[in-house]
């Protein structure tokens, strides 16, 4: 081995030491494997159940994914940014966010069934039965608490277990809907899913936790102190989140009842593989979130170098993806190639551009400028909601994917100047200095 390639070693090994760069490599490594396990996943459930059930199982995810998001209500982000100053009560915050968000699902999962009737028709088999309605909701508290588990792992700069944590829940929901709930149907894709995560929770909880903050055990607690201490923060940062993910979960029920189960079932698959391409800058956007949250002194070093890595690297892998994706979409069956790959290409190419948006509301979220948050999350969601409902009507699935690119690009433009700005900050800052 020569100097050189020793060189490139310790180098790498150096990076890899600091906190920025290692808890984005493992959130990174994260998305990569409950994305590949994921697309493993839905090619099993293509073959194995008809596409009117996998478009059923979708809309049951994505529904149970809005409710969620509904019920954390901002609390994960208030976890990242205050766990720092927590103190000694860093595990009576963590029960009491955990608590506080299960109670919330289980009411608005609830308030989802009641108006099934004029959300969703196709779902009313799931009102209609107690005990798929029951199944309903627990997973759905389950789904809302895992993600406020990730959230504390982040906070506590041990994203490695966030990475054990998807990727035992992936392995494991890969046979359940076949070997266990098949007669379920579509609901049975939705159970597997759920019970996998429920199985990965409890190994957080038990194992993961424990490490990160010790003494800590998962028991029933809502400390009113803690939770009023974070929550107008969060609020703010739900109030945004909300707005940010509701396009994600509101596009599939459209797409149900503008052009049928089959055209979700299409959307589902192309969406997922593009949300795994937003691997590279959603890593490295919360690990500037819980970094800037601990030395924001260094939010404007490490924000230039995050950015730039994240468009260095995802430039190429949409070209690649461009040539592929195709090719990977006919995997799922010759119908997701053929109705997904214009979605799809559009899809892409909004990533770009969407590197700019994602890393101006970190940094807005690390120097809690509530206002800019709402006002950035706010116009993205009515443009893109707005331009997705009429171009799915002229042009179909592929409309949706030219609307993520139209409200991408202009918001990119819009927000270019004050993110250099903001980015100029403490350049005389070593990247690499501790």
């Amino acid at each position: 081995m020569n100097v050189m390639s020793l060189a490139h070693i310790e180098l790498i090994k150096k990076t890899f030491r600091i906190s920025l760069y290692n808890n984005a490599f493992y959130l990174m490594l994260n998305t990569a494997a409950t994305s590949v396990l994921g697309f493993i996943f839905w090619i099993i459930m293509a073959r194995f159940f008809s596409n009117a059930e996998v478009g059923i199982g979708t809309v049951l995810i994505s529904a149970s994914g809005l409710i969620a998001s509904i019920s954390i209500l901002g609390l994960g982000f208030g976890l990242i940014r205050y766990m720092p100053d927590a103190g000694d009560d860093v595990c009576r915050l963590n029960n009491s966010v955990f608590t506080l968000t299960a109670l919330l699902a289980g009411i608005f999962s609830l308030a989802y069934l009641i108006a099934i009737p004029a959300l969703a028709p196709a779902l009313q088999f799931v009102r209609n039965n107690s005990l798929l309605l029951i199944a309903f909701l627990l997973l759905t508290v389950v789904t809302a608490v895992c993600t406020q588990t990730d959230s504390s792992l982040i906070a506590g700069r041990s994203s490695r277990f966030v990475f054990w944590k998807g990727t035992l829940s992936s392995i494991l929901k890969l046979p359940l809907p076949v070997l266990v709930f098949a007669s379920l149907g579509g609901f049975g894709i939705f159970t597997g899913t759920g019970v996998a995560m429920l199985a990965a929770l409890l190994v957080a909880w038990l194992f993961f936790m424990p490490q990160v903050y010790p003494g800590y055990y998962p028991r029933p607690t809502l400390s009113g102190k803690l939770i009023f201490r974070i929550l107008p923060f969060s609020f703010t940062n739900y109030l945004s989140g909300l707005l940010g993910t509701a396009p994600i979960y509101i596009f599939p029920l459209m797409i149900l009842n503008v052009l049928g189960p089959k055209q979700s079932a299409y959307f589902y698959m192309a969406y997922m593989i593009y949300t795994a391409m937003n691997i590279i800058p959603s890593g490295f956007m919360q690990s500037l979130f819980a970094e800037g949250s601990h030395e924001p002194g260094k939010l404007g070093s490490y924000g230039r170098r995050a950015l730039a890595a994240s468009l260095l690297l995802s430039l190429p892998a949409v070209l690649v993806m461009m040539v592929l994706g195709r090719w990977i979409l006919h995997y799922f069956g010759a119908a997701y190639a053929e109705n997904g790959f214009d979605l799809f290409r559009y899809l892409l190419l909004s990533i770009i551009p969407g590197c700019l948006g994602g890393f101006y509301i970190t940094l807005n979220q690390i120097k809690k400028r509530v206002v800019l948050i709402i006002a950035q999350s706010g116009f993205s969601a009515v443009l893109l909601l707005g331009l997705g409902y009429w171009l799915l009507k002229t042009h179909g699935l592929s409309g949706l994917g030219l609307a993520y690119l139209i409200s991408n690009g202009l918001l990119a433009l819009i927000i270019a100047l004050p993110l250099w700005n903001d980015l100029k900050a403490d350049r005389d800052v070593p990247i690499l200095s501790r």
